[in-house]
């Protein structure tokens, strides 16, 4: 808490009072899921809403509608950015999605604006998609070009969006994920384990591809050549907790 800013806002890393998004909501779904007194996080819950990309302008919105047709999105649809004045992206959306669906269901704020930010980072994570499912860092077509996804940023997506798994885009981006058990990198293999975990009720291919994606993740923690930072081996530790996993990134819709 002492990294808290008086705004509610945290920063990623230090004592620096750069506010982060991602850090910011990471720690409301902490602190929610922890049951924490809510007077001890609720003007952050508030800051998250209040908070809006630099494509929430009109000015920069109507750029990116009419001029600036190198990244191909609709900027109507936002979400959250990492750091202020910058444009939204796919993690920092995610989690801020998580955790305030973890707010309102604890009853900790209401309101059309709420219903607002939520609806629109959910469209945001829609139209920002890969064509084909998955999802990059941020875009999905550059210069006419479609983006290859990223495991851990399609992981995150998928779990802001397990209520719409109806909608096609959702399932293809499922199946792309299950197909990648084999990734390289032990953080976005621990994602991968946490988001096909909240799907494993959806079909019978989910489970042996969270089984094998776990028996790599464990192989690759074995190594410490793997693990570049306490991040990744406390999200391995997650990840690769007793069945059933107990998960901080689970919301019960």
């Amino acid at each position: 808490m002492s990294r808290q800013g008086m705004d509610g806002l945290w920063s990623a890393v230090g004592d620096t009072m750069a506010v982060n998004f991602w850090a910011t909501s990471l720690a409301v779904n902490t602190l929610s899921i922890l049951r924490a007194e809510p007077a001890t996080y609720v003007n952050s819950v508030e800051a998250l809403i209040c908070s809006h990309p630099r494509e929430a302008s009109w000015m920069i919105s109507l750029k990116f509608r009419f001029l600036d047709r190198h990244v191909q999105f609709d900027p109507r649809k936002f979400g959250w950015p990492w750091v202020p004045e910058t444009v939204s992206w796919v993690a920092p959306t995610a989690m801020a999605l998580i955790a305030l669906e973890r707010a309102k269901r604890r009853g900790l704020v209401r309101g059309s604006e709420l219903q607002r930010r939520l609806r629109l980072g959910t469209e945001m994570l829609i139209d920002r998609a890969c064509p084909e499912g998955g999802w990059n860092a941020g875009n999905a077509l550059v210069y006419a070009v479609p983006l290859r996804p990223h495991v851990d940023t399609t992981a995150l997506a998928l779990l802001a969006l397990r209520p719409l798994y109806h909608l096609p885009i959702v399932r293809n981006s499922l199946r792309w994920l299950l197909r990648n058990a084999e990734c390289p990198s032990a953080y976005s293999l621990a994602w991968m384990i946490l988001a096909a975990d909240v799907y494993k009720n959806v079909g019978v291919n989910v489970s042996p591809a969270i089984n094998s994606a776990r028996d790599r993740l464990a192989a690759l923690v074995e190594d410490p050549r793997t693990i570049e930072d306490t991040s990744t081996i406390a999200l391995a530790a997650v990840a690769l907790g007793l069945d059933p996993i107990s998960n901080p990134f689970e919301v019960e819709w």
